[in-house]
């Protein structure tokens, strides 16, 4: 048994062209493809080309792609996360105030046409397979590591952007990957860091979590992605549902899914208490078909092949036959993708409260992240209201006294943004955010919404991802909506 066929390992590629040598040779001894993290967009195309032209079978070449291609790759575009999508819509249909019931069509296609922007950039770069959409739920305000990654707090909502995303992407002959089964939204724990469990009872599991991914399933979606998370209402015995053969049980004969099982990263703390290679061993026992990123695929291979794990690769070769050679569609339209990505981004710009910014303000910056964060921003407001000051403050400054003039108004921009390892906003930032209320006449949000729960009514806007583009687009909006 050729175990190199089950395992889809990580391709930089900013490196493509100098390790050329090492991703040939795991394509000659049969990997089933690669998940790409950076790079520059025609590199990677040219090089990806030679590497489908190296294969036997088609590669799987696959990427996180949930904000577009210029999440990973230079010279992509960026579209905004879930949420803010699921926000753009929301406003266009308050805009209308026609007080209409269910969902506006017209609405819902322009929202398609960034996810069909997405699937073709994806083809031309080469990419075949998207790892999105995320189809967890973000019941848990403190969720570190989901947040606004989801489309949002409500079963109907994630399903019916999840269920677009899938259809639009698969027509456009990228396979679409629901994750992260059966729901991470409703965790404290970041999964890259340690092993999350789900404690929920069945009952409630069929209510909410679960409902993504049924709808996802009659939706036709080709992949779907197993959470590194402890579920005991599917598996009692707590392994993670990543590694554990009840699960997989669960998901072809109780949910009827009958294509392509994926892990999550294998290189996560999430695989809990298991080395990789036995986490990966067990997987295939269980029945999935594909380990991603394994860190060393060669010590795996030669580790699975001493125990002879018992695979069924026939639905992984249909899967792979059946994929689409990408990488040599016309160019996309880059230019037209980025104006729907802006009208996007203005359109998500989420307002709450009353605020007249009638004079210079100061801006206090309040980040959790190592580096300047806000230039954007901070270039925007001065532009707007010269004489803008800037105060910022990180958890390793020391915390100056909040002073502003008599008649100075403040605005606090929070830079929060979600990844992996970070182990979510902190305990620091959220003192941070509350001790800023008797303070601030404005709070801006680039990241998690729920960091402004505990600011009452203070007057907020919130633009869920810190992308220079959204700090531009909050900045306008401030003029629109507060001047």
């Amino acid at each position: 048994m050729n175990y190199y066929q089950f395992m889809v390992p990580r391709l930089n590629g900013l490196e493509i062209r100098e390790r050329f040598s090492h991703y040939r040779a795991l394509v000659r001894k049969g990997v089933a493809g690669f998940i790409v993290f950076g790079g520059e967009l025609e590199t990677v195309r040219t090089y990806i080309r030679k590497l489908q032209d190296e294969a036997e079978i088609p590669l799987i070449i696959s990427a996180d792609l949930e904000r577009g291609l210029g999440q990973q790759l230079t010279g992509g575009t960026h579209f905004p996360p879930a949420m803010a999508l699921a926000a753009a819509y929301k406003n266009r249909q308050r805009a209308k105030d026609k007080g209409l019931k269910g969902h506006s069509s017209r609405d819902l296609a322009f929202i398609r046409r960034s996810f069909e922007a997405v699937a073709e950039e994806a083809g031309f770069a080469g990419i075949n397979t998207i790892f999105a959409p995320v189809l967890d739920i973000n019941t848990n305000p403190k969720n570190p590591i989901i947040a606004a990654r989801a489309f949002g707090e409500e079963p109907g909502i994630v399903s019916l952007f999840g269920t677009e995303m899938i259809r639009t992407f698969q027509k456009n002959n990228i396979a679409a990957c629901g994750k992260h089964f059966p729901g991470h939204g409703d965790t404290a724990v970041d999964s890259h860091i340690r092993l999350p469990v789900l404690k929920q009872d069945m009952s409630r599991l069929r209510r909410y979590e679960l409902r993504p991914f049924l709808a996802a399933i009659k939706a036709g979606v080709k992949m779907i992605m197993l959470g590194h998370l402890s579920v005991p209402a599917i598996d009692p015995s707590g392994v993670p549902v990543s590694l554990s053969g009840e699960a997989v049980h669960f998901l072809r004969r109780e949910m009827a899914f009958d294509g392509i099982l994926i892990t999550d990263a294998l290189n996560m703390g999430g695989i809990g208490r298991y080395s990789e290679q036995e986490a990966a061993r067990r997987s295939l026992l269980a029945g999935v078909d594909i380990l991603l990123h394994p860190s060393a695929p060669d010590l795996l291979a030669g580790y699975l092949a001493k125990d002879h794990a018992p695979c069924a690769p026939d639905r992984l070769l249909r899967f792979r036959q059946g994929q689409m050679t990408a990488g040599k569609q016309q160019a996309p339209l880059f230019d037209r993708h980025r104006r729907l990505a802006r009208q996007l981004i203005e359109d998500s710009m989420s307002i709450a409260g009353q605020c007249l910014i009638d004079r210079a303000p100061l801006v206090v910056i309040l980040q959790d992240d190592h580096g300047e964060k806000g230039g954007a921003f901070i270039r925007a407001m001065e532009k707007w209201f010269p004489g803008t000051r800037t105060l910022r403050i990180g958890p390793e400054s020391r915390r100056p006294a909040l002073r502003k003039g008599p008649r100075e108004i403040m605005i606090a921009a929070i830079f929060s943004e979600t990844k992996a390892w970070k182990g979510g906003a902190g305990g620091w930032l959220r003192r941070q955010t509350s001790a800023l209320k008797p303070y601030a006449d404005l709070v801006v949000s680039f990241g998690s919404p729920y960091l402004l729960d505990d600011l009452g009514k203070t007057p907020r806007l919130c633009a869920f991802w810190d992308h220079d583009q959204a700090q531009e687009a909050a900045v306008s909006a401030l003029k629109r909506h507060f001047t």
